[in-house]
């Protein structure tokens, strides 16, 4: 039977989940990698073997094992982002589809998504300033959702004069509900009454349609492993309220996953949880075990993650074992009678151990607690540096 495996981080992103995909598409045969949720804010990072080093944000983190990738429908196209990761990678080798469905960024969203992050000051959401929240919010209003297959299907001049309405009018509109004015932030209007900037967007996305290959889902069908990469984490999953308005507007968990592979053939399907040994946080918002010292306790760091003017610093903190049990039970819902495993990261930082406030467990621990068929055990940055393991005693959460 052909098999899928689902990707999915477990807390606030950052996990690891670049590092399973990869090895999920380098340990099984003929591997399409699905991108299932959010868009270039992404940041995937990916070391091969040999020394290559990439973080993925656009193209699926499978590329280097020789995985193509499929943008489905619930991600969230950058033609200006997805043109800036393919000059960083050369002349690309493996193949890029894309789901007509896609809904796409426009620089208004990033615009919007930027200055009003600024003008939030200390009450900023965390965003990555990619525009993904207000893409989501334009699209809401179907006078103003333009999806990839209705960009790319249209003349080159009908669709600049689809944007620049768009600028001229809901998105004015929008800025007033953020507070943006000509007097806290006359930058933001000029670049949006930039037409150059319009111009040379279409040029990307007319670049992006000349190298992506338009395809559904049933693409899948004609490869043997399936690779769902989810982005972010549980924690910021749209739907926890628990932790808004600190979140992402996508779902982050199963639910995209499920609802793709109910419409393939049958699979034999795992569902990877990925964790770091500890937990960590690369922007604001509510973070119950973060603790400054943890960092130089264990001379932890982070090669990706650095901070920026948007998200701010990265964070650490205890790994949280009720937190963490409480965002898989939750996600299992859409997990039905899949295989479900557990990968725990970074495993080299902290002596092999997880690393809670009350002590240490060993990553065998939780898979027994969570009643995981098999653990995943990284001690390093490549797909050499994992270890399987199938824990002696499983049972049900």
């Amino acid at each position: 039977m052909k098999k899928a495996y689902a990707v999915i981080g477990a807390n606030f992103g950052d996990e690891g989940k670049g590092l399973m995909t990869d090895y999920f598409c380098r340990t099984n045969d003929n591997p399409i990698d699905i991108r299932i949720n959010g868009g270039a804010q992404a940041g995937h990072t990916v070391c091969t073997p040999e020394g290559e080093r990439h973080i993925f944000s656009h193209i699926g983190a499978g590329y280097f094992a020789g995985a193509d990738t499929y943008l489905s429908e619930f991600f969230i196209a950058n033609p200006m982002l997805f043109v800036k990761e393919k000059n960083i990678l050369g002349d690309l080798t493996q193949k890029i589809f894309i789901d007509k469905r896609c809904r796409v960024t426009l620089p208004c969203d990033m615009l919007l998504n930027q200055f009003a992050e600024r003008l939030r000051d200390n009450n900023r959401h965390g965003s990555c300033g990619t525009g993904i929240f207000e893409t989501v919010k334009r699209c809401e209003n179907p006078q103003n959702r333009i999806l990839y297959g209705d960009m790319t299907d249209i003349p080159e001049n009908v669709l600049i004069q689809k944007i620049k309405a768009i600028n001229s009018g809901y998105c004015l509109e929008r800025a007033e509900q953020l507070g943006i004015t000509r007097e806290n932030s006359p930058e933001f209007f000029e670049l949006l009454e930039n037409e150059n900037i319009t111009i040379n967007y279409v040029s990307d996305l007319m670049y992006m349609k000349n190298i992506c290959i338009t395809a559904d889902e049933s693409i899948i069908e004609n490869y043997d492993t399936a690779v769902f990469e989810g982005a972010q984490g549980l924690m910021l999953d749209r739907d926890r309220e628990d932790y808004f308005p600190n979140l992402t507007p996508t779902n982050t968990g199963m639910k995209n996953v499920r609802s793709i592979l109910d419409r393939l053939e049958k699979r034999d399907t795992e569902i990877c949880y990925v964790t770091r040994s500890y937990f960590t946080r690369h922007g604001a918002g509510r973070f119950d075990t973060e603790c400054k010292e943890i960092q130089n306790k264990y001379n932890l760091y982070d090669k990706t993650n650095v901070t920026n003017e948007f998200q701010g610093n990265f964070r650490y903190g205890w790994f949280d074992l009720p937190e963490f049990m409480h965002s898989l039970k939750t996600d299992r819902k859409y997990a039905l009678k899949d295989k479900i495993s557990i990968a725990v990261t970074h495993l080299d930082m902290t002596d092999g151990m997880i690393i809670c406030p009350t002590g240490k467990l060993m990553p065998e621990d939780i898979a027994y607690m969570a009643g995981t068929a098999k653990v995943y055990k990284s001690f390093g940055e490549t797909a050499e540096n994992i270890i399987e393991n199938v824990p002696v005693f499983t049972r049900s959460m």
